[in-house]
């Protein structure tokens, strides 16, 4: 009887196991799916360096004031502009 109670709590037990198991792998899913295109709209470092190389090139000739951080912001608020028009 002990058998029987034992192989009657394993087979309960196991459909609670795979179920769990399923809706983990649909949230996974999901949350990469998220992330892949948080990362499609995001530019890379690269990008706005060189964006704010050539925006800080521009205000040096123009005699405009300004600093490194405000070059890199104005980069990436102009490279994010240009992925939300794709």
């Amino acid at each position: 009887m002990n058998v029987t109670r034992s192989q009657g709590t394993a087979s309960a037990a196991a459909p609670a196991k795979k179920k769990t198991a399923s809706n983990s792998t649909g949230n996974v899913t999901a949350a990469k799916s998220k992330s892949q295109k948080k990362a499609i709209a995001q530019p890379s470092s690269e990008q706005v360096a060189l964006r704010a190389y050539f925006i800080a090139e521009r205000r040096r000739v123009l005699g405009i004031h300004g600093d490194e951080t405000s070059d890199w912001v104005a980069a990436e608020r102009e490279l994010l502009e240009e992925l939300k028009t794709k």
